[in-house]
């Protein structure tokens, strides 16, 4: 039985976004709306920031997914290859599925006014492609895969537990949608360039494993017009993510300097580019226009 799955290996992610913009590229999805989203919420004063860092949200392709026991038209339903398909013909915009899902993964597109969501870009991986948000990631760290198949990465991941599913909701839905937790496979304590990240490792497993998904306030998705209580912005303490310490290592008078020296070149690179400007419209003047005027 195939069991198609996809997963990010936190270790690897530098929160470029790339995904996202693949993902909306990829299917015209409308302003204000998303099929993948990625949330960074940083608090604290300096030196001591706390990043707290989301993956969400994204349809799960849940085995025993809430969106399509609840479908009244079945327009959302399985696939042989574990996909949950959405047929659009038969939705009737009902909204039913955008309540039911535990990941606010499913929106409600304004232009058709249909349900919409994630679909593991099917048309993709059938032509044997990757989807758009994996081809996009460029340090590899989204993979996709079956986790049946342990030639594949995220099959070998899986069958070692090297990767988890999302919230304890999971082993209900028996969510397709796994991380494997910063720390993993590097170091905990790393430091790049002018920060210092210091992971927390007793935060992950509560955040992303023990605790139920609760959704209903952060959703980036939201309707108020039928989740008056939902806000597309973040709630105060977000249920899903891994706490991370961040601490500057650069004396910000260092920083101070370092702003005055870019600020300084970028300066002189505008105005090196305005006087070769004002040279060329010198030569124009001189070699075209005035033996022009003259001949005149």
């Amino acid at each position: 039985m195939v069991r198609v799955a996809t997963a990010t290996i936190e270790d690897l992610c530098m929160l470029c976004w790339a995904r996202v913009v693949a993902c909306k590229q990829e299917f015209d999805i409308p302003l204000g709306r998303w099929r993948l989203w990625i949330t960074e919420v940083y608090e604290g004063e300096y030196p001591d920031i706390v990043g707290y860092m989301i993956h969400l949200p994204q349809c799960n392709h849940c085995e025993n997914a809430p969106c399509v026991n609840v479908c009244p038209t079945g327009a959302l339903y399985h696939t042989p290859e574990g996909f949950v398909r959405l047929d659009k013909d038969l939705c009737i915009g009902c909204r039913a599925c955008t309540r039911a899902c535990p990941y606010n993964a499913v929106y409600i597109d304004p232009r058709t006014n249909k349900a919409d969501k994630c679909s593991f870009c099917e048309h993709l991986v059938e032509t044997g492609l990757e989807p758009a948000c994996v081809a996009a990631c460029p340090t590899g760290a989204r993979i996709f895969g079956d986790l049946e198949d342990p030639g594949s990465l995220i099959g070998r991941l899986y069958k070692e537990g090297k990767i988890k599913p999302v919230g304890a909701v999971a082993g209900r839905v028996k969510s397709k949608l796994f991380f494997a937790p910063l720390g993993a496979f590097r170091p905990i304590e790393t430091r790049a360039g002018a920060f210092e990240k210091i992971v927390k490792p007793e935060g992950w497993e509560k955040a992303l494993i023990d605790k139920d998904v609760d959704m209903t306030r952060w959703n980036p998705n939201a309707d108020p017009r039928v989740q008056p209580g939902a806000i597309p912005a973040f709630a105060e303490e977000p249920a899903l993510g891994q706490w991370a310490k961040i601490r500057l290592t650069k004396d910000p008078s260092v920083s101070a300097l370092a702003d005055i020296v870019k600020f300084t070149r970028e300066n002189l690179s505008r105005a090196a580019v305005a006087l070769l400007i004002l040279m060329g419209l010198a030569v124009i003047w001189t070699q075209i226009i005035r033996p022009v005027h003259h001949e005149g």
